[in-house]
């Protein structure tokens, strides 16, 4: 059995990734996408966290490219950071990247031990219609 007790000195990683983006041109759809081969390490035990990622937002004036995307999720299958690190550190990367009016970062966790997880994170002013 993993000994967390020392769990808070436990070191995580980040990922450098360039996201491409491209101009929306006044076209501002809210894009959802799901990507369910999400992969990152417990920082503790270094077994794999697998969830599926959903993002949702509204864009401004630029709009994520898909496929970079796809390739920045797929970094993290071999860095250590805590599901609820990573979600919010995805969120904060794609928010950051593309400054829309809103972004949703949720990841439904494969269970482990019995328990099912989920974490959620949310940037800019949400609007009350979604």
């Amino acid at each position: 059995m993993t000994d967390y007790s020392k769990a808070w000195a436990a070191k995580t990683e980040k990922v450098e990734h360039k996201l491409t983006t491209f101009p929306s041109r006044k076209h501002q759809p809210v894009v959802e996408w799901e990507y369910p081969e999400f992969q990152c390490l417990c920082p503790v035990s270094e077994r794999h966290d697998q969830g599926i990622v959903r993002i949702k937002y509204k864009p401004k004036k630029k709009i994520l490219e898909g496929k970079s995307v796809r390739d920045y999720l797929s970094c993290w299958r071999n860095k250590r950071i805590w599901q609820e690190y990573v979600t919010d550190e995805i969120a904060e990367t794609l928010y950051r990247a593309c400054e829309p009016e809103w972004l949703i970062v949720e990841i439904e966790w494969a269970p482990r031990g019995g328990v099912f997880a989920k974490t959620v994170s949310e940037k800019g002013k949400l609007s009350s219609n979604m």
